[in-house]
This record gives structure tokens, C-alpha cells and sequence, in this order.
């Protein structure tokens, strides 16, 4: 099964997203920074990251690099 990490810091959206998303068959990762986004990422193989811009702790620009960086 497809694994789809989704960060946002919005709850009520993210968790929107996360439901839509779950409910057309794959598994569905959430975060609320990019923290908790990389720990994530190290304990679940991911598929795809749908990352909002603009997060307490970084911004989605920045973050996509780290993703890229760390997990090729």
C-alpha cells in the first residue's frame, strides 16, 4: 500500500486531507511541523509528501530540500 505523508499545521485541514485521502486506498502519515515531519519519515518508508508552505518551524520549500537531502 502507497504511503502518503501529509504536514500541515492546521489539524482540522490536515486531518480533512487525511481522510480523503485514506479513503482511495493509502495509507496516510500526518504532521504538524517539520520535526515531527522527519521523524516520520525515518520510521515509515513514504511515497509522497503534500507539505503546506508555511509551518511554525520552517517553511514547505525548505523542508522538501531536507526530504530530498536525507531520503533520495
Amino acid at each position: 500500500m502507497r504511503t502518503i505523508l501529509i504536514i500541515d499545521d492546521e489539524e482540522k485541514l490536515r486531518s480533512l486531507l487525511a481522510r480523503i485521502i485514506s479513503l482511495e486506498g493509502f495509507n496516510v502519515l500526518q504532521a504538524g511541523d517539520s520535526i515531527t515531519a522527519m521523524k516520520r519519515l525515518e520510521q515509515a518508508e513514504v511515497d509522497v509528501v503534500i507539505c503546506d508552505v508555511k509551518l511554525p518551524d520552517s517553511n514547505g520549500v525548505e523542508i522538501s530540500k531536507r526530504i530530498k537531502q536525507k531520503f533520495p
